[in-house]
């Protein structure tokens, strides 16, 4: 019994310490997807936007330029943002807030969140212009799902094509 006991436990320990040595040199031995590594690069040519709405090459590299313009018109008020929100948690660190104080940190965040919506409707309106009549439907259909998510029915967020414009309800699921 004793000489099965010894052999299985180095097999075991063997198998352990090549699993850690992979998990770890893997990544460095093959960089990329192969390595879990799902997705290393972002934006319009890694997405897979792209292929969903049959972008070129062209597109891909307008859209690519364009986001790059976004996120860096976006930064100073991301910055911001944290800021107030770090700000907020201070106050909230206090104790006893008073109103005036906690409404004036929320009024700023809820200045700066909208500021930054702004920001990306402005820009989906901008690419508009670089779709073609069916990339634009399909990207429509992206913006739809993003505004109106998990809302649990058509009645509570209806189509575009349905709705012919009408803003999305908010209600909860199961009170339609």
């Amino acid at each position: 019994m004793k000489r099965w006991i010894l052999p299985l436990l180095l097999v075991v320990s063997l198998g352990v310490n090549i699993g850690f040595l992979l998990h770890w040199a893997w990544p460095k031995i093959v960089p990329g997807r192969a390595a879990g590594n799902i997705a290393t690069r972002s934006g319009w040519q890694a997405s897979p936007m792209k292929r969903h709405l049959g972008l070129n090459a062209r597109q891909a590299r307008q859209m690519e330029s364009e986001r790059q313009q976004v996120l860096a018109q976006i930064r100073p008020l991301q910055d911001q943002l944290r800021l107030k929100r770090r700000q907020l948690l201070m106050l909230l660190r206090k104790g006893e807030v008073p109103q005036v104080e906690l409404d004036s940190a929320l009024d700023d965040i809820s200045r700066l969140q909208a500021a930054i919506e702004k920001v990306f409707i402005l820009h989906s309106l901008k690419m508009k212009g670089h779709f073609s009549p069916a990339q634009m439907r399909k990207f429509e259909g992206y913006l739809e799902r993003g505004l109106c998510p998990n809302l649990g029915s058509e009645a509570a967020c209806p189509p575009m094509a349905a709705s012919a414009g009408s803003a999305c309800v908010n209600t909860p699921v199961g009170t339609e």
